[in-house]
Order: C-alpha cells, then structure tokens, then sequence
C-alpha cells in the first residue's frame, strides 16, 4: 500500500510538471503600432538551446485560410533568451533588438499568426480562418495598435488554430509603438516539482 501510494505521489507530481513545463519556443510579445512598427518575440523557456531556423512563422491575412510563410533565419536561441523579428522600416528602439527584419511581418490587429516547427504549430496568436473586423478585443484592449506581452504565468504554446481568441487570457496591454520589454522575457514556470524532458529537449536530440 506505502508504495502504491508513493507510486500515485510521483505521478502526481510528474502531472503538475507537464502541466507547468515549457515545452517549446513561444511568442511572448506581440507589436501592431503605427506605420510598420510591427514585431513578433519568441523566447525559449525550455533548458535547452533551439536552432530557430527550424520555425517559421505564418501569417493569415483577414481571415484567410492560407498562410504567407516567413523562415526565421537565426542560429541558436539559449535556454532564458528570445528571439525578435521586425519589419524593416520600425522605430530604431525596435530594430535594435531585432535579431531579423522581414518586411512580410507587416500583419494588422485582425490577422492571425502561427509559429510553426517544420508542420508542427507550436504556437498561435488569434484565430485562423477568422476575420473579427479590425482586430480582436476584449476588456483589457485590442490587438491593433498596441503591444502585447505574454503574462509571466503563460508557460505552453497555443495549439488550437481554430478556437475563439481571448487576448486577456495570456496577455497584458502596453501603448501604441511601446517596446521598453522587446529583447527579454519573465516567465514565472519554475513552480514545477519535477521536470520532465522538454520537447525542446527531444527537438535538440534529434536535430
């Protein structure tokens, strides 16, 4: 009994870490301002280094149900670090923290937006094959002209492409042009009491 016991404690703990743990790149700020300050963050919360030029990120345009393709170029993005991508023509405050310009990155607040490793979505930014007019809103703000940073407890990618997109569930709201936090992420995800290997990890193996 004392070890089935012990054995259902593990399982439980190895649960609430899964639950908690980050398993792959993210998007953790999001930049929709005036003219073509635009730029996306992406940070790896993993233990393991990622060669970013695995991923890409798709844009779907208006509701469309086909997307652009933007490679990310990058080498190695470290354990803790991020990985930024601007257009061209942004403030210098945001090019300063660019490790990539693409003048494709030129999404609107009603665009929908997927990082992808090879065909797997590792995480989404609004709702794919849906238009809601000029950008998606809720109590907090809109997702046109403004910056978005994944809250410090969002730990996993958002996998479902075609669900109801809610930005106050993982986002906190910054003014227009706003890029004070772009180039560094906090991500609270160090409550886990038992890690588990990350996909991440498994990504790094096999690579």
């Amino acid at each position: 009994m004392r070890r089935l016991l012990l054995t259902l404690f593990v399982v439980m703990l190895a649960a609430a870490g899964a639950l908690a743990q980050t398993t792959d790149l993210f998007i953790s700020e999001y930049i929709e301002g005036s003219g073509f300050n635009k730029a996306l963050e992406i940070y790896n919360g993993t233990a393991d280094p990622i060669d970013i030029s695995h991923y890409t990120i798709d844009r779907f345009s208006n509701g469309a149900s086909t997307p652009l393709s933007i490679p990310l170029t990058g080498g190695m993005v470290n354990p803790g670090d991020v990985y930024v991508i601007a257009h061209p023509d942004a403030l210098a405050g945001i090019l300063a923290q660019a490790d990539q310009t693409d003048a494709e990155l030129n999404f609107n607040g009603d665009d929908a937006l997927v990082l992808r490793s090879g065909s797997f979505t590792v995480d989404s930014f609004g709702q794919v094959g849906f238009d809601p007019g000029s950008a998606w809103t809720c109590a907090l703000g809109s997702t046109v002209n403004a910056t978005l940073v994944r809250t410090p407890a969002y730990c996993v990618g958002d996998l479902e492409l075609g669900d109801p997109f809610d930005p106050c569930e993982s986002f906190e709201f910054n003014a227009t042009d706003s890029y004070e936090n772009l180039g560094q992420h906090l991500a609270d995800c160090t409550s886990v009491a038992v890690e588990a290997v990350s996909l991440g990890a498994m990504k790094a193996i096999y690579r």
